[in-house]
C-alpha cells in the first residue's frame, strides 16, 4: 500500500507543527491514507471526485489545527498547521490565497511571515 508523502516541522518555541500530505487522485491506496487524519474527510473525498482544480481550508476549534487543501485535477496537497488560533490560520490563508502551487518550504515562509516573530521559521 502506498502512503502518501509527508513532510513535517516543527517549532519548539510554540509547539507549532506545519506538514504538508501529498497524494494522487487517481491512487486509491494513497488517497485513503491521505484523507484519514482529516475530519470529514469522507465529504472532502466527494468534493475531489470531481476532478477538478479545488482550494479549500478548515479549522478546528478542538485541536487548534488549519488544513489548507489545493487540488490541481489531479494531485491534491494538504498542508496542516496544528497549535495555532483562529485568529493565526485567517493571517495565514491572507497570506496564502494560492497554496496550489507551494512547496513545503514556500508554505513554511509564507506562515513565519504571516505570525511574525510568534513564530521562529528558522527552527
Amino acid at each position: 500500500m502506498r502512503r502518501p508523502r509527508r513532510a513535517l516541522w516543527y517549532n519548539e518555541r510554540m509547539s507549532t507543527n506545519i506538514s504538508m500530505a501529498t497524494a494522487r487522485l487517481d491512487d486509491a491506496a494513497a488517497m485513503a491514507g491521505f484523507l484519514a487524519p482529516i475530519p470529514n474527510g469522507a465529504e472532502l473525498a466527494k468534493i475531489l471526485e470531481n476532478r477538478r482544480p479545488v482550494a479549500s481550508r478548515a479549522y478546528d476549534d478542538e485541536t487548534w489545527t488549519a488544513r489548507f487543501v489545493a487540488s490541481d485535477a489531479t494531485h491534491v496537497k494538504c498542508f496542516t498547521v496544528s497549535d495555532i488560533t483562529i485568529d493565526q490560520a485567517e493571517m495565514i490563508a491572507a497570506a496564502c490565497p494560492d497554496i496550489s502551487c507551494l512547496t513545503l518550504d514556500e508554505f513554511r515562509q509564507a506562515v513565519g511571515q504571516a505570525l511574525g516573530p510568534t513564530l521562529d521559521t528558522d527552527a
